[in-house]
């Protein structure tokens, strides 16, 4: 998990030897604990987040996921309303001219927006 560059990113970079597994208790910015996250064949299963503080949870998936309730999740569009989740101003990176192996392919992703309210838990599942 990692919780900077405007959103809470869930599985960023999961080792393929680590396809099956899960977490309990971890913390992210602005308040928000993952209670569990559990994942099969490098795709979440489960994840619960309690939020302690309430406002906006901006979660960052590679995978469709939707409410434990079936109810549908909002796409996020936008800037994070969330103070905790501003995003830094970052310079260009630079790249050699002489790298080999071209660009890196990047897994899809896709963003929610969750309005929380303070100490709630909220459960999501894979679509």
């Amino acid at each position: 998990m990692q919780s900077a560059d405007g959103a809470v990113h869930m599985l960023p970079a999961l080792p393929k030897e680590w396809a099956d597994g899960y977490i309990t208790g971890i913390k992210a910015r602005g308040g928000f604990e993952i209670k569990e996250v559990s994942w099969k064949d490098g795709k979440i299963k489960q994840l619960v987040i309690l939020s302690h503080l309430g406002g906006n949870l901006r979660l960052r998936v590679h995978q469709p996921l939707q409410f434990y309730s079936g109810k549908k999740i909002e796409k996020s569009s936008g800037i994070n309303p969330n103070p905790f989740y501003v995003i830094e101003s970052i310079p260009e990176p630079l790249a050699g001219k002489n790298l080999a192996g071209g660009k890196t392919a990047l897994k899809e992703i896709i963003e929610y927006d969750v309005m929380t309210e303070m100490n709630k838990v909220y459960t999501f599942i894979s679509q």
